[in-house]
């Protein structure tokens, strides 16, 4: 089927509508929230982040997550969970009653609240087979008003797929060029690779892409800590790796992992875990008289290599990038970024504060527009990016208060989903 994002523009309207995304983050350690308006529907909406905003969650309710997500026996206690999923709510309540109001015109006028968590998955292999989400629909509507978008990997997971990633899309739609092609490489605890074909070209979006690609911050974190007993958490701006040897028989050892073999799709809601390149290298590093640097340097070393082979490898080579577009908490390191534009010197690098996207806000903003998908009936999940069997409208729609059900209700009835085989129906 080919598809613009011109197609059904003469059917698109002009109003503005708004969708609020809520992410909580990987350890329950944040809650950020993004509000964005959008002109015309679906895959031809023009979006903008408009107010971001990030709150800390209490160190108990990280706390009480780990303890969860560990799987003690005790953990799995009903009252456990409640608890945690009561204090999530709390905290997401709050974003969704403060953040429209500072817009103007906003607040009245939201249709929808799309959240995401880690959630709790079951199936500790490459594919897991369900997950249990963490938010609480009933009385997040109940307490803000607002209909609530949630379970958005649930589909996904009933067709087959691997629950994620679920955001491609939705960032394609967000940052997408009409004339040239761009990849978002989100330097986060793993780093991930998302593919944006200009939107101008032929059936431009079911040809994005996105993937996990190797280890990434997490990686670093972890190796700063165990290496200096704790006296450091993670590296600030890559000082003590900048410091170190890149030592060429780790780096060689290290991208012999199977996890830069494996096939597309790839990814896991637990990301690449560092834990996999650790008990070698802290072997090697006795044997070999390495430093704390010297890992932190070749690890750094590693991520920079990992995103260079995964373009070269697995992007389709009839679209060649023409802009990359850097996220996560790995922009501030400073080493990574020069090794990163030593590797792909040819290519222009962007942050995606420069492409309208505040700092820590693609997250949020990309489950924003995810809600405003399942408003406009528009699929999340390509097949290419999750191993779905058929793409699916991704997310649970609760009702929030009367009005704001009516709102939607009417938003849903006047969409006009472009045609899809029978196969690919709702």
């Amino acid at each position: 089927m080919r598809t613009s994002r011109n197609q059904h523009a003469s059917r698109a309207p002009d109003a503005v509508r708004w969708t609020l995304g809520v992410h909580v983050g990987s350890g329950c350690r944040s809650v950020g929230a993004a509000l964005v308006s959008a002109h015309g529907r679906g895959l031809d909406a023009r979006v903008t982040v408009r107010a971001f905003r990030r709150d800390k969650a209490p160190d108990e309710t990280a706390r009480l997550f780990r303890q969860i997500a560990a799987g003690a026996p005790s953990a799995f206690a009903p009252d456990l969970i409640l608890q945690l999923r009561a204090e999530l709510t709390e905290l997401e309540a709050k974003l969704v009653d403060d953040l429209p109001g500072e817009i103007a015109g906003s607040a009245g006028n939201l249709l929808a609240v799309g959240v995401d968590d880690p959630g709790l998955w079951a199936g500790p292999g490459a594919s897991p087979a369900g997950v249990l989400g963490l938010c609480d629909a009933a009385r997040l509507a109940e307490s803000t008003g607002a209909n609530v978008i949630d379970a958005l990997p649930a589909r996904d997971l009933a067709r087959r797929g691997q629950g994620g990633p679920l955001t491609p899309m939705a960032q394609w739609i967000l940052l997408s060029a009409p004339d040239e092609t761009r990849l978002i490489v989100d330097l986060g605890r793993t780093t991930r690779m998302t593919l944006l074909p200009a939107s101008r070209e032929i059936n431009a979006p079911s040809r994005v892409l996105g993937f996990d690609v190797g280890p990434g911050t997490e990686l670093l974190d972890v190796l700063a800590r165990q290496l200096t007993s704790g006296a450091h958490a993670f590296d600030p701006g890559g000082r003590l790796a900048v410091q170190g040897r890149r030592i060429e028989l780790l780096l060689a050892h290290w991208l012999l992992d199977p996890v830069f073999e494996q096939p597309l799709p790839k990814w896991h809601p637990r990301g690449v875990r560092p834990e996999r390149f650790l008990n070698d290298a802290l072997r090697m590093a006795v044997d070999g008289d390495w430093s704390v640097r010297d890992l932190l340097c070749t690890a750094t070393h590693l991520i920079a290599e990992s995103i260079a082979q995964a373009i070269e490898r697995r992007l389709p080579g009839d679209l060649p990038i023409a802009r990359i577009v850097l996220a996560g908490g790995g922009c501030h390191n400073g080493m990574l970024l020069r090794e990163l534009a030593a590797r792909l010197s040819a290519v222009p690098f962007s942050h995606a504060e420069e492409l309208g996207i505040p700092e820590g806000a693609l997250e949020p903003a990309s489950v924003a527009v995810l809600a405003l998908c399942h408003v406009d009936q528009v699929p999340g999940n390509p097949t290419a990016v999750t191993g779905a069997e058929v793409p699916r409208v991704l997310g649970c729609l609760t009702p929030g208060s009367p009005q704001n059900w009516q709102r939607i209700v009417q938003e849903m009835a006047s969409a006009r989903p472009a045609l899809r085989p029978l196969r690919s129906a709702i």
